[in-house]
């Protein structure tokens, strides 16, 4: 069983103080009880610095992992950025991990790992945004434009998804639900099918009913 050396603490230095207070003729009593008391304190202080420095260890650890995860997604930005032969990208990749070196947070290493990988030589990489990567990288464009597949996906498609998107987002006894619909709707958006508006336009006929405006068909 825990002992909470705390409340031990204070139940025993309360006795001494009462029997010095109350009964001045136990002093042994209040002495035995004080000493008690004070050795139960000694024991809550080490308990709570113990603890303190738990918590503080774990904070550290987490911090350290963030930051690690940091600077690797920095040095991918970075290394696509090199490896786009795009001037303003180009340029942009530069500078960031120039910026990155004045602040002494240097990913030099992570970018040269990260072209090396994906088979981009990091010494052409930095000389010229002329260089052009492998077209067998792997890597997709982070800054093209989103494809339109709307067109290529027959409407009655796009109104069902829609639709069931739409009645997940207004659920309200799950959360996880919406996070669900929320996640599909963006990955779909990300895959160049935005069904934003129509999921706007369900949400609309679900909560007020259809536009009167509307044709019925």
């Amino acid at each position: 069983m825990t002992v909470n050396h705390r409340a031990e603490a204070e139940k025993h230095l309360a006795t001494a103080a009462r029997h010095l207070t109350e009964h001045p003729g136990d002093m042994r009593i209040a002495e035995v009880a004080a000493a008690i008391g004070q050795g139960h304190a000694a024991l809550a202080r080490e308990s709570e610095a113990t603890s303190t420095a738990a918590d503080v260890r774990e904070a550290l650890q987490s911090l350290r992992r963030r930051f690690t995860d940091t600077q690797s997604l920095v040095a991918t930005h970075i290394a696509e950025g090199l490896a786009s032969g795009e001037a303003n990208r180009w340029k942009a990749a530069v500078e960031l991990r120039s910026a990155l070196d004045e602040a002494c947070c240097n990913v030099d290493d992570l970018v040269d790992t990260q072209l090396t990988d994906e088979g981009v030589d990091p010494r052409s990489a930095c000389k010229a945004p002329t260089y052009t990567a492998p077209s067998d990288t792997g890597w997709s464009d982070p800054w093209a434009a989103a494809p339109d597949i709307a067109a290529s996906i027959p409407e009655p498609i796009q109104r069902v998804l829609a639709g069931h998107l739409a009645e997940m987002l207004l659920d309200q006894s799950e959360d996880e639900v919406r996070k669900w619909a929320r996640g599909i709707a963006f990955e779909l958006k990300r895959e160049g099918l935005d069904l934003g508006n129509a999921i706007k336009k369900r949400i609309t006929d679900l909560t007020l009913g259809p536009d009167p405006a509307d044709p019925p068909f």
